[in-house]
């Protein structure tokens, strides 16, 4: 069901974009000497409104990069609206973008005027990496579900990225939305410089893209396309996007619809082979007096070959198998320094995880809380478990959102084989914007032990941006006697109620209050902490002050929430957190922030060998300066100062990262955190840097290299990652990639030298795609 026209403005709203868009509609064969001097005609483009039907192709184009043809000759630029710095401002840029469609593709034609060629912003060569180029770009909710939707990014240099959006595009802080990034599909660009600017055309096949077809054979997609700009921080869009909304708000999108598509299912199949050796050190003889302590070399050299697949049993399913999984080529982890008593959190980047990620998402209430990580699978403390195979199902059955995902991991070590079982669905109800919906994990090991959790969740959007959120969560597991012992029952549940108004400008909250148990404990989730009742209370003002003002944005919260122990009745951790955004309209950004907190610590935990904070009832409070860089700056350093009392002592905190992309063949990325704690009641110190450094290298748009190091002054062990591709065409790839870690402190009390290498592991792996 498509939006009806509840008014004679709407109805016209809808005839002026069909009119624009469509081959020889009021202004559909202008040429491109007739195009408008300025964008500022788009100040007056519509929001997303009805459905518009897209503009068909009547002759080929040819891919080239140039938009000269006849092609698109015939098709009418859309009307480009500014998102920012100020919605529906005015600009002097000359840029357009059209769209149009045939049997086989979506196409996007994108031309950037220049006076001066030379302020084209132009340095990425790698997929996937973005270096502050201008762009442009285009979001597709292809199933229509107002949540989910996969983006495609063109730079100047033909460098590409896509990745996946889920969670309706919105996060907490700030407009980017979740993305997953390691999300890829086949798809083509091609772009050219000019001597008064440059142009770009993308093809994206629609057997990359999964889509339902409606009972009159069209197809509706949402979508957003845009023109992005870093140097000014300017950044268009269509259709119009209110500064109420993240631009990657997928309910925001334009329905657009194309007639005479069939679905199609290609099956893609990619075997890897790949070979390896590694070198690692281990202390033998501690067990045998009559043995010296040594260290002795184990070296393993690995021969491996796998299979992924993907097939789609009905254009609205996805079927992703995978045999001996391997995941070598992912980027390594980037370490964190841990100041409290709880488990960090690390994001996932393994590919096969993250297409329409969104329908596996399920919170639980706290700040990470979640039913499923899927780095339970595959990983334990960082370090990689044999995956033997598996299943991940995704897509649509009537009108249910569906995912699944069967995987079976190899003994290591004390870990014994297991077996890894999720089951999601979801169901829109009442408004595009509410869903009831239900997830069940199961994780089963070889020796009969087991933990299944099943969770119950709905969102309704009752009215305006007011958004209930209802949840209940049960852990039933046994098999052994220590978990056949457990708290079962309702001490084994979680309730959330969650009220929020979800808004960019104007007041915005968030209030909510969690539930739960002793014996909840998702055995494939993240929780920092079990058995309390949480409350969370985010009050937001944010205001835009308009066209003439130096301010984009200013942004006043306050953010507060407590976890009460529910064994004791006890208050153990609050926070109240006051801020103060402000954003200028080159981009940059400058955050204050006041930190009251209150800890009831029950058990001693090491900050490192030299420092412990003892039990006991702490009170603190902290002032952070948090300073942004504008995407348009060359170098772009981001800085966050952080200084106050620490549990029973005091804390200085240096977070600072930057972005410097020297030139189109290298960037460079880093970034240093420093930690100095005094607790000088009880004479201690603690000092901790932590610091890292990636060169992004390429040579073309095939061959590139990724040089990631880190050194972390609590272990004082420098660890570095290299990964060199080699892309030979879309779906075929050569991998070397290199991991060493380096231990600087070699003389340590109590045992023999340390070796100076501590581990290091050289893999080659190939990759080929196979498309029937």
């Amino acid at each position: 069901m498509h939006r009806p026209f509840d008014s004679a403005s709407r109805l016209a709203q809808s005839a002026v974009l069909a009119a624009l868009l469509l081959p020889g509609g009021l202004v559909g064969q202008a040429l491109e000497e007739e195009l408008p001097s300025s964008l500022s005609v788009g100040r007056e483009a519509p929001e997303a409104e009805g459905v518009v039907d897209l503009p068909r192709l009547s002759i080929p184009v040819r891919l080239d990069g140039r938009v000269d043809e006849a092609a698109w000759d015939a098709v009418q630029p859309i009307p480009l609206t500014m998102y920012e710095p100020t919605y529906r401002g005015e600009t002097d840029r000359r840029i357009w973008l059209k769209l149009a469609y045939d049997d086989e593709a979506l196409y996007v034609a994108a031309r950037f005027y220049h006076d001066d060629p030379e302020s084209i912003r132009a340095f990425t060569l790698t997929r996937d990496t973005w270096n502050g180029d201008d762009g442009f770009g285009l979001f597709l909710d292809t199933f229509h579900d107002k949540e989910n939707a996969v983006r495609f990014v063109a730079l100047p240099l033909g460098a590409r990225m896509d990745m996946s959006i889920s969670g309706d595009g919105l996060q907490e802080r700030g407009t980017g939305g979740p993305q997953g990034s390691s999300w890829n599909t086949f798809w083509d660009l091609e772009t050219e410089f000019l001597d008064d600017g440059w142009s770009g055309e993308m093809r994206i096949p629609f057997s990359s893209l999964r889509f339902e077809t409606e009972p009159d054979g069209s197809v509706v997609m949402g979508l957003m396309t845009y023109a992005y700009e870093p140097g000014a921080e300017h950044r268009w869009t269509f259709p119009a996007i209110p500064r109420t909304e993240s631009y990657t708000r997928v309910s925001a999108f334009q329905d657009v619809r194309m007639r005479g598509l069939e679905p199609r299912s290609p099956v893609y199949v990619t075997p890897y082979a790949l070979l390896g050796r590694s070198r690692s050190w281990e202390l033998t003889g501690v067990d045998d007096p009559a043995t010296p302590d040594r260290w002795s070399a184990l070296r393993e050299d690995s021969r491996e070959f796998g299979l992924d697949m993907k097939i789609n049993p009905n254009p609205n399913l996805t079927l992703d198998l995978t045999l001996n999984t391997d995941f070598a080529a992912v980027e390594a982890d980037q370490q964190q320094v841990n100041l409290t008593r709880f488990s960090l959190f690390f994001d996932e980047k393994r590919p096969f995880f993250q297409e329409r990620a969104g329908i596996f998402g399920f919170e639980t209430g706290t700040e990470q809380g979640t039913l499923f990580y899927s780095r339970r699978i595959g990983l334990a403390d960082g370090v990689p478990v044999p995956i033997l195979g598996g299943a991940r199902l995704v897509g649509h059955l009537g009108s249910w959102d569906v995912g699944a995902i069967e995987m079976v991991t190899d003994e290591q070590g004390a870990l014994p084989t297991e077996n890894f079982g999720i089951l999601r669905l979801r169901r829109r109800i009442l408004n595009q914007n509410s869903f009831v919906g239900g997830m069940v994990t199961s994780r089963v090991a070889s020796g009969g032990a087991y933990n299944h959790t099943y969770g119950l969740d709905g969102q309704f959007r009752l009215w305006g941006q007011e958004y209930l959120t209802l949840k209940w969560l049960q852990t039933v597991q046994g098999g052994t006697a220590l978990r056949d012992s457990l708290p079962s029952g309702m001490d084994a549940g979680r309730i959330v109620v969650d009220w929020t108004r979800r808004r960019v400008e104007g007041f915005s909250y968030r209030n909510a209050l969690v539930w739960s148990g002793p014996g909840y404990d998702p055995g494939m989730g993240f929780e920092e902490r079990s058995d309390f009742v949480r409350t969370q209370s985010d009050w937001n003002y944010q205001w835009f002050p308009g066209e003439d003002a130096g301010l984009r944005r200013i942004w006043l919260g306050l953010e507060s929430y407590a976890w009460v122990r529910n064994r004791d009745d006890q208050l153990e951790t609050m926070v109240v957190e006051p801020f103060l955004q402000l954003e200028g309209k080159a981009g940059t950004t400058l955050i204050l922030r006041g930190r009251s907190l209150y800890e009831d610590v029950l058990e001693a935990f090491d900050l490192s060998d030299d420092v412990l904070i003892p039990a006991g009832t702490y009170r603190a409070t902290e002032a952070v300066v948090d300073f942004r860089a504008p995407r348009g700056w060359s170098i772009r350093p981001n800085v966050e100062l952080t200084a106050g009392e620490f549990f029973d002592g005091t804390r200085l905190q240096v977070k600072n990262s930057f972005d410097w992309p020297f030139n189109r063949h290298l960037g460079l990325e880093g970034g240093w955190e420093w930690n100095r704690v005094w607790l000088t009641e009880r004479g201690q110190e603690f000092d901790a840097n932590l610091l890292r450094l990636t060169a992004k290298v390429a040579v073309d748009t095939h061959l590139s290299a990724d040089i990631f190091g880190q050194y972390n002054s609590l272990t004082d062990q420098v660890t570095t990652n290299t990964r060199i591709r080699y892309n030979f065409r879309e779906g075929q790839d050569l991998w070397l990639v290199w991991n060493e870690g380096t231990n600087l402190e070699q003389d340590v009390l109590g045992v023999p030298r340390v070796p100076r290498s501590d581990a290091r592991t050289l893999t080659v792996k190939y990759t080929h795609t196979l498309v029937f």
